[in-house]
């Protein structure tokens, strides 16, 4: 590819496809080593032999900058550890070809490029590598820039000399200038501290004042020299204040900028403004705007940099001495004191708000031009300041109002004045309504912005006037930024009368308007204080106008942000939405199917409306499921594209549905079960959302989930649940098999609660459990370096155990048979009761541990020969009830079960009937209707009548002391509580 490059003979269009092609080899293989296509070492050396010539004697300058992009690429990677003499190779380059301008343009192209890329690599060498070779480049550099400025120079001051000499001098001076810009600040550690460096500064100040009086329309290149030394100082003044401030003359270069900015403020009511141009036609003076504004916005953003420098030094964890701290602290000092005077602060908030925050005629063309592009522009650009002088006036003023709010406070109050005046034009009044609300955060608590906006903004909101679009915009804006900070209860109800006014068709407001305050009316709705009640009144409309707006608007991001405001609006109105839900639910059809280029953004934005709005609803938003089921049914189906875009708000918007239904559900609710138990096996991206929407079906269904068709996919669901590593998900999964196992005893009986367990057997998920436990037995039985390792966690075996122990509460009979079909019931109750017995140290969930306490008590219950076997565990059982009734002992109440209680928990107006069904298990289970020593009491009497007497004193007397006496304790205070 290199080869058919250098090859002048060559069509051009061949010739950049070879580039290009080289270029994508270089990204894809340069590193490589093993794949089957990498570049070898000496193909390497080969093509890094003749880099340099493919730009130096290229006349084509888009196919020499494609090279120059291939060296610096090529140098990242190799520089300085396989190609080291590159650099120098490029220095005596530059000396030679001092003299052969396009010669020099090549190589200087290739030296910008590679600066640009080594001036952001990350790896250590590569920038100790820059560092050292940057004194060698600056020098050249600037030698190069003095030597072409001195061709140029004279031919733009008295014609001496050629034009086209003097054109191509220019151009390499510009190149030299770039490079040598990014080298001051990426390839020293201290610029200040550099002769060189001091010397291209001080220069540089000088010629920018000298440029300026040169710079014309013929020329662009002289414009371009000027902001190339804007960047320096700008980027010197960001990345190094500390030089920035100890380099000569800069506090006197910050003031010569702000008399740029001065100068400027006063013609920039009819400056075209910075503009990015739509057409490829446009001239190119349209697209970057004129050179004074743009000098002047480099002068706000050196202001900026330089408040910042004195207010908020860089921290870093650089180690720096004693001296350099000092040194930091000196430079920044002296900028704070020769630069920020009270009068030079005051002088630059007025100007900034008289001259450079009002609405100009160029925004005014750009709103009549194209409204709907100019408003979303203009609320979108959050970076704006970076290019546009108003956005950046507006953050320079609020930095100062930050730091010098003392000093700037009075002033501004008497400014903000200046809005009663009946004679202020509409374009003053946008300003100073602009700097209110950029103040309101800062001057909330001087000023009375109840009192104006009762008086005047009121009135301005509503007023027919020429140009009053301009100032019901604006004050749409301020309104959103005032509310979230200050503003009375009784005012609320003429706020939302003024957002209704200026959301609604009202002749004298234009689309800009309209969607500008529905817009901003979503920080009103958000805001903590939002009254519904003084808002119910204009409900109706508000949600009338946002409609019609949304199927007005012809951009999506501008729908997008609407829709935003509807669902805020419906989620802060609650179950009052529910008058005007209709209204709603007929436009979103049509919104879903008008959807343009962001077509499933908009789908998400509905479905996220729904969500809302069921959620205020609750049960009323049943009425509205056979439009709904259909979408959440083409958002679950995998592998369809839908699925992609719309599953994680179509689940939210599903678990919302069925929270708040009532049985009997609808069938077309039942029928998307099997979906949910589907994807909640397959433990996806969404399984969170899947578990909560199956466990929904098992409160609300469970007559459905239980039926044969569903119960076996149910629980592999389930089981597949309880493998992961997140305790909580595993937490949620155990608590909804408990449910599903109650739920089954409770409608079919032991005979249901048999078909269930059956399932479990033939799913393997009975075996899944008691290998799990048995595999924790045996790696419990191994120590050491070697010792095995459990695959389950102590939460996993104590979420296993508790699935088991709820078995054991309802049918004790059925657990043991269940052991019993794993092999000899005595060999594997020895390490089954073994792991059981020591999971209770694990368990910390009081619920939890009695409810393991039942379970194994339960088994005392049983005949011969399993009571034989729990009596060989007397002394563990009578250690483990010891231990767990003192830890569910009422704390205020020594003795008293702590779980125990006879009356439900209470309803709220808030219950869903999922809530019910889960309340009502909770009030229902012998973890709440089990006195625990009473049990116990009862379970080992009854083994004593089993095993007989004199056998059962013969095992008590087994029992360790320590052990029988402790328990004899609670007993004597279980007894003492219970009786008072």
């Amino acid at each position: 590819m290199q080869a058919v490059f250098l090859d002048n003979t060559l069509p051009r269009e061949i010739r950049f496809l070879a580039i290009i092609q080289l270029k994508n080899g270089i990204d894809n293989c340069w590193r490589a080593h093993t794949v089957k296509n990498a570049i070898q070492p000496a193909e390497k050396q080969l093509i890094r032999s003749r880099l340099l010539r493919g730009s130096i004697q290229e006349p084509d300058p888009q196919l020499a900058l494609h090279n120059a992009l291939v060296v610096a690429k090529i140098v990242r990677i190799d520089f300085p550890g396989e190609w080291p003499e590159v650099l120098d190779d490029l220095i005596s380059h530059l000396r030679a070809l001092r003299d052969d301008d396009q010669s020099l343009a090549g190589a200087l192209l290739i030296l910008l490029r590679i600066v640009k890329e080594l001036g952001t690599a990350r790896l250590l060498k590569s920038q100790k590598a820059l560092q050292a070779m940057t004194p060698a480049l600056s020098q050249v550099l600037g030698e190069i820039y003095d030597a072409k400025t001195r061709l140029w120079l004279p031919f733009m001051t008295s014609g001496q000399g050629n034009e086209g000499s003097a054109v191509a001098a220019m151009g390499n001076s510009l190149l030299a200038f770039r490079i040598l810009r990014r080298l001051l600040i990426v390839g020293y550690e201290f610029p200040h501290r550099d002769e060189l460096v001091r010397q291209i500064w001080s220069f540089s100040q000088s010629q920018l004042g000298q440029l300026l009086s040169m710079v014309n329309d013929k020329y662009p290149l002289l414009g371009k020299h000027l902001l190339q030394f804007t960047k320096l100082h700008i980027d010197m003044a960001s990345s190094h204040p500390a030089s920035f401030a100890a380099l000569p003359g800069s506090p006197d270069l910050a003031r010569a900028y702000w008399n740029l900015v001065a100068e400027f403020s006063v013609v920039f009511g009819q400056s075209e403004g910075i503009r990015q141009g739509n057409s490829s036609s446009e001239a190119k003076s349209r697209v970057e705007g004129p050179l004074l504004e743009r000098l002047a916005l480099k002068g706000l953003l050196l202001m900026r940099a330089c408040v910042k420098m004195a207010h908020h030094p860089v921290q870093t964890l650089r180690y720096r001495s004693k001296e350099d701290a000092q040194e930091q602290q000196e430079a920044v000092a002296t900028i704070k004191l020769q630069l920020f005077s009270d009068d030079f602060v005051n002088q630059m908030a007025r100007t900034i708000i008289t001259h450079l925050l009002v609405f100009r005629k160029a925004d005014l063309d750009a709103w009549e031009e194209e409204p709907q592009e100019w408003e979303q522009r203009e609320e979108s650009q959050g970076n704006a300041y970076e290019w546009e002088v108003r956005p950046c006036a507006e953050k320079l003023f609020l930095d100062l109002l930050i730091k010098y709010k003392n000093l700037l406070l009075e002033p501004l109050l008497a400014y903000f004045a200046t809005a009663q005046d009946p004679h202020a034009s509409v374009t003053t009044k946008e300003a100073v309504y602009t700097t209110m609300g950029l103040a309101a955060a800062l001057v909330e608590g001087s000023f009375d912005f109840d009192s104006l906006l009762k008086s005047v903004v009121s009135i301005d909101a509503v007023q027919p006037m020429p140009m009053c679009q301009i100032l019901r915009r604006r004050i749409a804006i301020l309104l959103s930024q005032w509310v979230p900070v200050k503003i009375s209860k009784e005012t609320r109800p003429l706020v939302y009368e003024i957002f209704q006014h200026l959301i609604s068709d009202d002749p004298f407001n234009d689309i800009v308007v309209r969607i500008t305050a529905a817009r901003q009316f979503k920080a009103v709705v958000d805001e903590i204080g939002f009254d519904e009640i003084s808002f119910a009144p204009r409900a109706r409309d508000v949600l009338k106008d946002l409609i019609d707006l949304i199927q007005n608007v012809e951009i999506d991001e501008t729908k997008l942000a609407i829709i935003g405001t509807l669902r805020s609006l419906i989620s802060r109105m609650d179950s009052s939405i529910t008058q005007f839900s209709d209204l709603v639910m007929d436009a979103l059809p049509g919104i879903w199917s008008s959807a343009g280029e962001l077509g499933y953004m908009m789908k998400q934005a509905v479905l996220t409306i729904l969500i809302s709005l069921v959620a205020a609803m609750k049960a009323d938003s049943q009425r509205y499921h056979h439009l709904v089921l259909p979408l959440i049914t083409e958002a679950t189906q995998q592998d369809s594209e839908a699925f992609v875009y719309l599953i994680d708000e179509a689940l939210d918007l599903w678990v919302n549905l069925l929270q708040n239904s009532q049985p009997p559900l609808a069938g077309e609710l039942l029928s998307l079960a099997s979906v949910g138990i589907s994807q909640l096996a397959d433990q996806n991206d969404h399984v969170e959302t899947c578990i909560t929407i199956v466990g929904c079906y098992i409160a609300l269904a469970p007559q459905t989930l239980l039926e044969d068709q569903y119960r076996q996919p149910l629980l592999r669901s389930l089981l597949a649940s309880l493998d992961t590593k997140r305790h909580e998900h595993m937490s949620v999964a155990t608590r909804y098999i408990e449910m599903i196992l109650r739920l089954s005893h409770q409608l079919g009986g032991d005979h249901g609660f048999q078909l269930l367990l059956q399932d479990m057997v033939q799913t393997g998920f009975l075996k899944h459990l008691l290998e799990g436990i048995h595999d924790a037995y045996e790696a419990h039985q191994t120590s050491g370096p070697r010792r095995k390792h459990s695959r389950l966690t102590p939460f996993g075996l104590a979420s296993y155990f508790t699935i088991l122990s709820r078995i054991a509460v309802i049918d004790p009979s059925t657990f043991m048979a269940m052991l019993g079909a794993l092999g000899p019931i005595e060999s594997v109750w020895n390490w089954f009761s073994i792991e059981w017995f020591s999971c209770f140290d694990s368990i910390a969930e009081p619920d939890r541990l009695k409810l393991n306490l039942l379970g194994i008590t339960r088994l005392l219950e049983l005949p011969q020969p399993t009571a034989s076997l729990t009596l060989g565990k007397l002394q563990d059982y009578l250690a483990m009830w010891t231990s767990v009734i003192c830890q569910i002992w009422d704390d205020d109440t020594p003795g008293y079960d702590g779980l125990y209680s006879t009356e439900k928990p209470p309803s709220t107006e808030w219950d869903t009937y999922k809530d019910v069904v889960e309340r009502e298990l909770y009030s229902t289970d012998p973890v709440r209707t089990v006195i625990s020593y009473s049990f116990v009491k009862e379970r080992l009497q009854g083994l004593a009548q089993i095993v007989g007497d004199q056998t059962f004193q013969e095992w008590l007397g087994n029992v360790d002391r320590e052990v029988l006496a402790g328990f004899q304790d609670i007993g004597n205070g279980s007894s003492a509580s219970h009786s008072a």
